[in-house]
């Protein structure tokens, strides 16, 4: 199990990587980020056939998610952007952080984003 102080260390080294997007195609309008998906695999292919859905999906992200989708550039470190978030949006920094290492955890997962050290 994770103990406090290995939480801590394992959150400070995440704080100093650079998230980088991998999807390219998305557009923002009002400050609200839509990303788009193209299902063209074999499997997906099928799928699409079978339940008569379209070749292009789209995802909308909330006021904060859109925010940090457009700092994900590779230029930021983690932390300047959960900076970025207290500014913005008048939270705690640790609060912030908490909330910024979770999402980019959960964009990296699906393979949206990479980390650059």
């Amino acid at each position: 199990m994770f103990n406090k102080e290995s939480k801590d260390r394992s959150q400070e080294k995440i704080l100093l990587y650079k998230p980088l997007r991998k999807i390219e195609e998305w557009e923002v309008n009002n400050d609200i980020v839509k990303l788009f998906f193209n299902h063209n695999r074999a499997v997906e292919r099928f799928m699409r056939w079978l339940m008569k859905k379209s070749k292009v999906s789209d995802l909308k992200l909330d006021e904060i998610g859109s925010m940090v989708w457009q700092f994900c550039d590779g230029t930021k470190t983690v932390y300047e952007i959960a900076i970025a978030m207290v500014k913005k949006f008048n939270d705690t920094e640790q609060n912030s952080i908490d909330r910024l290492i979770m999402f980019l955890r959960y964009l990296s997962r699906r393979g949206w984003i990479i980390f650059e050290k």
